[in-house]
């Protein structure tokens, strides 16, 4: 069959290049039909000088819009899987049709060099002009080759018709499309102020003033406001990545506590937020006009030292990963209770169920309240809160599975931040302060240093740094010291078999939430595997008693133990409860949505395990302090700078976005090309069934059976020389458990090796903007202490404001006469310490 052009588009001449409005439209109904006809005028596509600047007039078909709809129908087809797809016979007419015209206007081109090629005129371009501007004579001379060039120039066309025009005006008259405004706010986000100023000052009338960009900002949607939730855009957001799932995370972070005004909010932001019955942030408490009760604030509410986010990852079965959807922040000095965690849980489910979006889990780092929050949630050894809610999950538990522990019926599932789980259980492994005994074994760093010392580096890749115990907020140790080759050379070294099988545990927590390579099938081996490991030693720690541990460490130490060794409880031998409690809830609940995709209750994005965790907001955080200048030696922030932060990354979110619009292309990480290429590909087909999820349990146990074999514990193996069976230890581990967690847990352990975020605040005068207080703050309500400054200056302090920026200061009484304080101004008033965060990070959670 001929693929050669339509005869008539082949003997177009050189006259159509200039056709527009009716005889455009008439002409491409004769070569493409009514219908191509349609397309470009609901684009406004009227002549062929415009067609010839559109790559493809089908990309306006890719939008999510009811008003195309009708076009869509005529243009193509809705296939059963939702994918629409434009009729070939269609798209052939337009493309041989385009082929045509390009050809026509490079000839058209090639024959009058210094012609236009819509007009049939010449053009004759002075020698001043090109004098002024030799770019022009370069793409002359080089016409052909650049008609013929694989690049895109349609962006760089739009640049400099927009520079062209403007220099043609008033520079009061400069006019910027949205296209060149997101073009310029990307340059603002991304190279920061200096940069921006730079390009402006040597390019003119490329870019939009820095007041024009900062207000594009701040009007940009998504706009986040401290204490509000988010919850307008949700729907839009969860349609663009064409997804109705969602698992939300919760974290935070440690801040410069400082109260700062916002004018756009007319509210204070830095005060740590009380929560009221949902266990939400009251939100609109800092906004006042009465300076008495602002000097109220400063003695009733503290400032806030954490920052804490919630951010939602969309579970798309889109191939590109989604990012995920931040939907509130706020300041807190971190009072709160388990029962404020459920209520938020609760309020955030019930606002995204209205929405037509399913929350399916939450995610959380270990912190205690967080873990008694979890309990509830999932009736884990504890009262289930939800009981008769309409949307609760059911799954059909087989008797058999004694070592299942959780209940049958939740609302959502709850996953521990895996990464977090890692560094605890590495910081345990390096406290100085614990003493790891499993069967015959101390668990400590020994063999790894001798690693380090008389192994090759090629080897294994280790250095000291790895096995610091200051420096607790290292996963990328984690992984190293848990990574295969590791694991091979401590097998040659003796007496290194505890350490071996607690490095095996932090390998499968690695694999089975972390990797994204790894499959369902072996997701649920590891994530057992850790399981069991952690059991069988919780088992031997509970059956032994405490001067039977004592003896152990002291045959161990090689008589090297001091007296108040002896004093150790029992927890001191074991990993913290929350690892524990984290290890068992992560697993149950990877099985549970296996469970609920295998029965079809949920599809097979509820597996994206690897994006379920609060890596979400540890990545925003991380964003936040990426994006200073290249000038700026922040890399902390107040509660005021991060919302700043976040809505900026919030506009180039919704830039790239629009990318098939604006026609902007960003770079991308060759590391995220690699994830994207590399990640298990979740298939119906690879689903477990309940008798493969069994199976995979029963294999688990089985290896963490043989795993712990050179231990030769007592009572793991029987008189008759049978191993304990799974159902004897899920048993006994069920009864301990139970026993133990029905306890009341002080949630303040000193056994928890925490690598919260809970830096230190100090005082550091080298931030101070202003000079020392000069005013006092006088015990009458709405004014100040005599003061002996009369003049004020550099400080916004004046006699009358305009009416409409009233609302922006306090009105108040200095030296008996009334003066109008800025709001900002007011908050320098009330700042007794200039507080600041080290600028390294990563000794704001070193141990002593």
């Amino acid at each position: 069959m001929s693929t050669s052009p339509p005869s008539s588009a082949i003997n177009l001449t050189q006259e159509v290049l200039s056709f527009s409005n009716d005889a455009f439209y008439s002409l491409v109904n004769e070569q493409c039909g009514s219908v191509a006809v349609e397309i470009m005028k609901a684009q406004d596509i009227s002549s062929v000088e415009c067609l010839l600047q559109i790559n493809s007039i089908f990309l306006f078909l890719e939008l999510d819009s009811n008003d195309l709809i009708p076009l869509k129908k005529k243009a193509g087809i809705y296939l059963n899987d939702g994918r629409y797809v434009v009729k070939k016979g269609l798209m052939y007419k337009v493309n041989a049709f385009l082929q045509s015209l390009h050809a026509l206007n490079q000839q058209h081109l090639i024959d009058n060099p210094s012609g236009n090629s819509c007009t049939s005129s010449d053009v004759i371009i002075s020698s001043d002009i090109l004098e002024k501007f030799p770019f022009i004579r370069t793409i002359i001379t080089y016409s052909k080759v650049i008609l013929t060039s694989n690049v895109d120039f349609t962006f760089l066309n739009i640049v400099l018709k927009s520079i062209f025009n403007n220099l043609i005006s008033n520079e009061k008259g400069y006019r910027y499309d949205d296209i060149i405004r997101q073009f310029a706010a990307s340059i603002y986000i991304l190279g920061g102020r200096t940069l921006y100023e730079f390009l402006r000052l040597n390019i003119p009338a490329l870019l939009p003033s820095t007041q024009i960009i900062q207000s594009y900002i701040i009007s940009s949607e998504n706009r986040l406001t401290e204490g509000h939730f988010n919850y307008d855009c949700i729907s839009n957001y969860f349609s663009l990545n064409n997804s109705s799932l969602g698992f939300c995370a919760e974290d935070c972070t440690a801040i410069v506590p400082k109260v700062t005004y916002d004018t756009s909010s007319n509210s204070f932001i830095g005060f740590a937020r009380p929560l009221d019955a949902n266990g939400k942030p009251i939100a609109d408490l800092f906004s006042t006009d009465s300076f008495a009760r602002f000097e109220n604030w400063y003695s009733t509410f503290p400032l806030a030292k954490s920052l804490n986010a919630f951010a939602v990852q969309p579970l798309s079965s889109l191939q590109n990963q989604s990012l995920p959807y931040l939907l509130t922040a706020f300041g807190t000095d971190g009072k709160f209770t388990a029962s404020d965690v459920l209520s938020r849980w609760y309020h955030i489910y019930q606002e995204f169920k209205s929405r037509g979006v399913r929350i399916i889990g939450f995610s959380s780092d270990c912190d205690s309240r967080y873990l008694l929050a979890m309990k509830a949630t999932l009736g884990f050894f504890a009262h289930f809160v939800f009981d008769d809610h309409p949307d609760l999950f059911s799954i059909d538990l087989p008797a058999t599975w004694s070592w299942f522990f959780m209940q049958h019926e939740i609302l959502f599932v709850c996953m521990q931040d895996a990464t977090h789980i890692c560094t605890k259980l590495r910081n345990r492994l390096l406290s100085t302060t614990t003493s790891l005994l499993f069967g015959d074994q101390l668990i400590n760093i020994d063999p790894l240093l001798y690693l380090i010392d008389n192994v090759s580096k090629f080897d294994h890749g280790l250095v000291r740094s790895d096995v610091n115990p200051k420096d607790r907020q290292n996963y990328g140790s984690a992984e190293k010291i848990s990574n295969d080759n590791v694991l091979k050379l401590l097998e040659q070294i003796p007496n290194s078999i505890g350490i071996y099988i607690y490095l095996q545990a932090i390998k499968s927590v690695r694999l089975a939430y972390i990797q994204k390579t790894t499959s369902i099938i072996d997701r649920i081996f590891h994530g057992w595997t850790a399981v069991f490991i952690f059991r069988f030693w919780f088992l031997w720690i509970n059956k032994t008693d405490i001067q039977g541990l004592n003896d152990i460490l002291l045959n161990l130490s090689n008589d090297n133990v001091q007296c108040d060794e002896y004093l150790k409880p029992k927890s001191r031998y074991f990993i913290t409860y929350q690892s524990h409690f984290s290890v068992e809830i992560n697993a149950h609940s990877l099985v549970y949505l296996t469970m609920l995709v295998s029965e079809q209750q949920l599809p097979v994005e509820a597996l994206k395990i690897w994006l379920q965790n609060s890596q979400t907001c540890e990545g925003i955080f991380r964003s936040a302090r990426s994006i200073s200048s290249v000038f700026s030696s922040g890399v902390n922030f107040t509660a005021s700078q991060f919302l700043s932060q976040v809505n900026k990354l919030s506009t180039l979110q919704n830039i790239k976005n629009n990318q098939h619009l604006n026609l902007l292309r960003f770079p991308q990480h060759h590391k995220l090309s690699k994830i994207s290429n590399h990640t298990f590909d979740i298939s119906n087909s690879s689903i477990p069934s309940k008798h493969d999820i069994e199976q995979t349990i029963n294999k688990s146990f089985e290896y963490v059976l043989q795993l712990i074999s050179p231990l030769k514990i007592k009572g793991f193996v029987k008189d008759d020389g049978n191993a304990i069976t799974l159902k004897a230890l899920s048993d006994t581990v069920s009864r301990q458990l139970d026993s133990f967690w029905s306890k009341e847990i002080e949630l303040n352990d000193t056994t928890d090796d925490s690598s919260t975020d809970t830096d230190a605040i100090t005082p550091d005068s080298s931030d101070n903007n202003c000079d020392d207080d000069a005013i006092e703050l006088d015990e009458e309500q709405g004014s100040i202490r005599t003061s002996s400054t009369s003049g004020f200056q550099g400080i916004r302090v004046f006699d009358n404001v305009k009416q409409e920026r009233e609302h922006t200061y306090f009105k108040v009484s200095i030296n008996n006469q009334t003066k109008f304080l800025h709001k900002q101004t007011a908050t320098w008033l009330m700042e007794k310490d200039k507080n600041s965060l080290s600028a390294d990070r990563v000794s704001r959670f070193r141990g002593v």
